[in-house]
């Protein structure tokens, strides 16, 4: 089964994550989707959220082939029919990012999925893997703030906890 873990994320918040993230090893982060495959590869989170909400960060202590899908006919968004994306993340040692809505009024989330999508099982240490997890969940537990009136129950970063307080 997969970790999860609710959060509310400013912008600014949003760099303080990534910042961590460097700090823990080398990692890679990556759009879900690009008109090309060297589109895929991004330095932060873009500053416009509308196609930009989902993140896949890879930390590259862990052995990882991407391999890359298109976008089929039946796309949500027409425009981007043909766009790629990795098709096997699932199977990754990848940490899974959705963003917070932007006025802050519904989380995102942190999510690894462990071997919830690998039938096959994984071709790295999950055990150490989720050593890597946990020390992120610690990091949110520490430096957000539960927020318990909300659904979910998330935890909000510091600025977005200013900015709903």
């Amino acid at each position: 089964m997969g970790k999860q873990i609710q959060l509310l994320m400013s912008t600014k918040d949003e760099e303080q994550l990534i910042a961590f993230l460097h700090s823990t090893c080398e990692i890679e982060i990556f759009e879900s989707f690009a008109p090309t495959k060297e589109g895929l590869l991004v330095h932060g989170f873009n500053e416009m959220f509308s196609g930009h909400w989902h993140y896949t960060i890879w930390n590259k202590s862990f052995q990882w082939n991407p391999e890359y899908g298109t976008v089929g006919t039946k796309a949500h968004d027409p425009e981007c029919i043909g766009w790629y994306y990795f098709s096997n993340a699932a199977q990754a040692p990848v940490l899974e990012v959705t963003r917070s809505q932007p006025d802050l009024s519904a989380p995102g989330r942190l999510y690894w999925a462990n071997n919830f999508s690998a039938p096959n099982g994984l071709s790295y240490d999950p055990e150490e893997f989720s050593r890597w997890i946990d020390k992120i969940w610690r990091w949110v537990r520490k430096t957000g703030y539960k927020i318990s009136e909300m659904p979910l129950q998330p935890y909000a970063l510091p600025h977005a906890a200013a900015q709903i307080a």
